[in-house]
């Protein structure tokens, strides 16, 4: 009798190769295609944009390149004079920024 069920083929293995970032959707790249410098960089400076905004709030646990940036965009916000109603917000985060960076390294500021 002969049967009708699918006999299980042996599956190949396919070559790794890199594939841009899944995780958005406005970038898909197909699987087969190895990502370009320019995709890796903007990957790059997309994760760098999320740490910052992950680290408002949580500045104890953020790199110092994160603290840095997120100062570099606090000091950048007050020194923008369309942008005053933020103005109270951006130095409650540069105070809270330094003050991470001041216990983190032991910084003496009376000095």
């Amino acid at each position: 009798m002969n049967s009708t069920k699918p006999r299980p083929t042996a599956r190949t293995p396919t070559p790794h190769v890199a594939t841009a970032p899944q995780s958005t959707p406005s970038q898909p790249a197909p699987a087969t295609q190895p990502i370009t410098a320019a995709q890796r960089q903007w990957a790059y400076r997309q994760r760098s944009k999320r740490a910052v905004t992950q680290a408002i709030g949580d500045e104890d646990r953020a790199s110092r390149v994160t603290l840095l940036a997120l100062l570099g965009r606090d000091l950048a916000l007050l020194g923008d004079e369309t942008a005053s109603p933020m103005h109270r917000a951006a130095r409650s985060s540069a105070r809270r920024v330094i003050n991470t960076l001041v216990t983190r390294y032991d910084i003496d500021l009376a000095g």
